[in-house]
């Protein structure tokens, strides 16, 4: 008799093979989507898109959107915390309210 699997030891299996075998097929067929000249131009352009995502193509770069406060770490929010006081104490240039 062998031991009785939990759902623990099921997820934790599915999870590698989604993690292993899954991403291989994913890559695969999107792969085959960009080769496929008779593919439509919107799956086309997805799966161009999502292997560029995946390969980090698509991750921000410094002066792209800021990034969210509940995207921040501590030290993020301490940092923009302290920019927003200094910047705050400044005397104002005469310039524009947003400024």
């Amino acid at each position: 008799m062998g031991k009785t699997r939990t759902v623990e030891d099921i997820q934790r299996e599915l999870l590698t093979r989604v993690r292993t075998e899954g991403i291989l097929s994913a890559y695969e067929a999107s792969l085959a989507i960009c080769r496929d000249p008779k593919a439509p131009a919107p799956a086309r352009a997805t799966a161009s898109a999502t292997i560029f995502r995946v390969a980090g193509l698509f991750d921000r770069k410094d002066g792209d959107k800021p990034v969210e406060p509940h995207e921040m770490t501590a030290d993020q929010l301490n940092a923009e915390i302290k920019r927003l006081a200094e910047r705050q104490s400044r005397p104002a240039d005469g310039s524009d309210i947003f400024g």
